[in-house]
């Protein structure tokens, strides 16, 4: 560590408002007997280059050339600069020198003359890519020679990242085979071996604590454990820098391991706050330290990685924004520090071994910062942090081991109670589960006998209601059948009127011809007694014909009226229709002796005999022949004496079906209403006119037999029923 300070003195250039001296003491050589030798502020000068912009030509030339001054103590420090620095060297041994001149500057350009004083550029510095540097990498060492009596003159462009100048430091001079050989290894054997075993042992307790925590977030599944996992593995790289490798790493290894180490802190940051579920206590501060830890997240990936991959220098380290860094560390640090106090002021009982595993490390980082940041301001902090590193890196190691340690038994504390209450809890919820389990099984056994008793009671019910719809559907069928009567007794009068006038028509003609006969008779003309008995014998014949018209309508009329048997049997489709169109207009006639209409017939003489309920498909018809001509009848009181009421009825043979097809040209069926006519007690006519039941009861007797009862209407052009049957 001690090392990284002392080089680390080469990269940081000031501002210096001294007197100008345009000449520069040379450094003699005299012997090569020692391995390194120091120029002390007397042997070399600094110029400030505020923008970086000055050339290797413009610093050799004037103005510039006479603008070096020598760094005394009365010298200001500033913060951070691109610098350039000259000293002479003069080889006044005898033989040539090969020496090594080291910066741990973020990036220092060397420019030295060869013996033919042609100048030469070397890039070295601790956060120049490995590939871009020259000389020694690893040492950040340019190594170059001075012939015998040789003098010449050594310029340093060093980009500062910290201002620890002053007035004793020295620039270090390292023969380059001494180098080669020794002098790091016997650098590190001084100065890093005890610090680097301890960095061995800390990154072994954060790895184990990592995996030992983990292995309970895996269990658990709470982000607590996860994020302390992550705390913690990234613990465990940040010390093992001692022991990588950079010679494969594109990025400069201080990068790499300063990413590593704000990782670090975001991680134990978001841990603390899960931890004493500051969301939940302290809701806006919360907030706040969401955004000032994303914040903190962002400006690092952008300032340390993607400019260090792209622009190949650090923007945090650079002189236009290296104030950010420090800001940064300070906001960050104090907010974790100020909800660290918030919860031991207010919730000390609770998280009592947390604070005291969190506390001591948190202080460490934040008395750290705060160093950093007065370090160019008071000496008092430059000579804290200059004399004291490998205390603070010891402090720091230390902090973190102890934070390690309590917060993973405060963690395994933690995830014993749990399970403990995990297991609490099942156990209360298998008894809890038991005793459902038996109150249930009591209310089903309960539920079971009262529901048993309830469906007795309902079945009871229901059949009783079972019969009362069977007793009200037998009403309503014939109820609507006497409906249907009714409207078919002045039809059938008319019917049987017909025979009955031809049968007294007939008797009253032959009693006339039988005196006429016997008349012939006493006269002895027997030719014209026997034409006279003929024309009886042919008005008997009618007589008995139109009887027995007679006594078919009366027939009708009585099976029309009683129950049905529901008993189907061999019908013929085209006389029932014949027979109940001529029965309905008959009786709409009587109803209104001006209404008439034309009725048509077009039915399929092939037409085979059907098994089915005559009565009911009877009733079918009458009901959708009543609701033709009625349509056909309300029609007519509205249209000029041009409209000629039309009722048809056509049947044929469809494969194995008889269709029946009703058309009458009324008013038509509205749209609204066209699904609501086949509906129980929904009818059209005015109120005592109809029961509403014709078309409902229509249509399932239809569906009973098998067949389909279909309806195609056009309001204002007429109606077509359609009757499937199977034939």
């Amino acid at each position: 560590m001690k090392k990284n300070l002392l080089l680390l003195f080469l990269s940081i250039a000031f501002f210096v408002k001294t007197e100008a001296q345009s000449h520069l003491r040379t450094y003699e050589i005299n012997s090569d007997t020692t391995t390194q030798q120091f120029l002390d502020n007397n042997y070399w000068q600094v110029l400030e280059d505020k923008n970086s912009s000055f050339t290797i030509n413009d610093v050799q030339k004037e103005p510039l050339a006479n603008q070096f001054t020598y760094f005394t103590k009365n010298s200001k420090i500033p913060f951070t600069k691109t610098s350039w620095f000259r000293f002479n060297l003069k080889n006044n041994t005898g033989k040539t020198l090969h020496l090594s001149i080291i910066s741990d500057a973020p990036k220092a350009d060397f420019y030295i003359p060869d013996s033919n004083g042609i100048m030469h550029h070397f890039i070295t510095g601790s956060e120049v890519s490995w590939h871009s540097k020259d000389g020694f990498k690893n040492a950040n060492a340019i190594p170059f020679e001075i012939n015998e009596g040789q003098q010449i003159m050594i310029y340093l462009k060093a980009l500062n990242h910290k201002a620890f100048l002053s007035d004793t430091f020295k620039f270090p001079l390292l023969k380059t085979d001494a180098l080669e050989k020794s002098i790091v290894s016997d650098y590190q054997d001084n100065y890093t071996q005890s610090s680097d075993l301890f960095s061995m042992f800390l990154s072994g307790i954060f790895l184990l604590a990592g995996i030992f925590i983990l292995l309970i977030y895996f269990t658990v599944s709470e982000k607590v454990y996860l994020y302390f996992s992550l705390f913690a593995f990234f613990g465990s790289l940040s010390y093992l820098h001692p022991f990588y490798s950079v010679e494969h790493v594109s990025l400069s290894l201080s990068i790499i391991f300063r990413v590593i180490s704000y990782l670090w802190a975001f991680f134990c940051f978001q841990f603390v706050r899960h931890y004493l579920k500051v969301s939940e206590y302290y809701p806006r501060w919360n907030r706040w330290i969401g955004l000032i830890m994303y914040s903190f997240l962002i400006v690092v990936i952008i300032g340390r990685i993607l400019f260090t991959s792209v622009y190949h220098y650090d923007l945090l380290t650079n002189e236009n924004f290296g104030f950010l860094a420090p800001i940064i560390d300070i906001i960050f640090w104090l907010s974790f520090l100020i909800t660290i106090l918030l919860f031991s002021l207010n919730h000390a009982k609770e998280t009592r071994a947390f604070l005291l595993g969190v506390l001591p490390f948190s202080l460490v980082i934040l008395c750290f910062t705060l160093l950093e940041i007065a370090f160019p301001f008071l000496s008092i902090a430059r000579n804290i942090l200059k004399n004291d590193t490998l205390f603070w890196g010891y402090a720091n190691g230390i902090g973190g081991f102890w934070l390690t340690v309590v917060i993973s038994w405060v963690l395994f504390k933690r995830f014993g109670q749990q399970e403990k209450q995990i297991a609490q809890e099942k156990l209360e919820k298998e008894q809890l589960a038991k005793e459902q389990e038996i109150q249930k099984s009591e209310l089903i056994a309960q539920q079971k006998i009262e529901l048993e008793k309830l469906v007795l009671e309902r079945t009871s019910e229901l059949k009783q209601s079972l019969e009362e719809l069977k007793s009200t559907q037998a009403q309503l069928i014939q109820s609507e059948k006497m409906a249907s009567l009714g409207e078919l007794t002045s039809g059938i009068a008319h019917e049987i009127q017909n025979p009955l006038n031809f049968v007294n028509n007939f008797s009253d003609v032959n009693r006339e011809m039988v005196d006429e006969a016997a008349e012939e008779i006493g006269n002895g003309n027997i030719e014209e007694v026997k034409k006279i008995l003929n024309d009886i014998k042919e008005n008997s014949a009618k007589i008995n014909h139109h009887g027995k018209r007679a006594d078919a309508i009366v027939k009708g009329m009585l099976q029309h009226s009683r129950q049905t048997s529901g008993t189907k049997e061999p019908t013929d489709i085209n006389a029932l229709c014949d027979e109940y169109l001529r029965l309905a207009y008959h009786g709409l006639q009587a109803k209104d002796k001006s209404f008439n209409a034309v009725m048509k017939t077009d039915f399929d003489e092939n037409l085979p005999l059907i098994n089915v309920i005559p009565q009911d498909i009877g009733r079918v018809l009458l009901n959708i022949i009543n609701t033709a001509f009625y349509a056909v009848s309300e029609r007519k009181k509205l249209s000029a004496d041009s409209y000629q009421p039309l009722v048809s009825i056509k049947t044929r043979k469809l494969n194995d079906k008889i269709e029946i097809k009703i058309t009458d040209n009324g008013n038509g069926i509205p749209d609204a209403i066209k699904e609501k006519i086949f509906q129980p007690f929904f009818t059209t006519k005015p109120t005592g006119q109809g029961t509403g039941l014709g078309l409902s009861l229509s249509y399932d007797i239809v569906k009973a037999h098998g067949g389909e009862l279909n309806v195609e209407t056009n309001e204002g052009e007429g109606s077509v029923f359609t009757i499937q049957l199977q034939g």
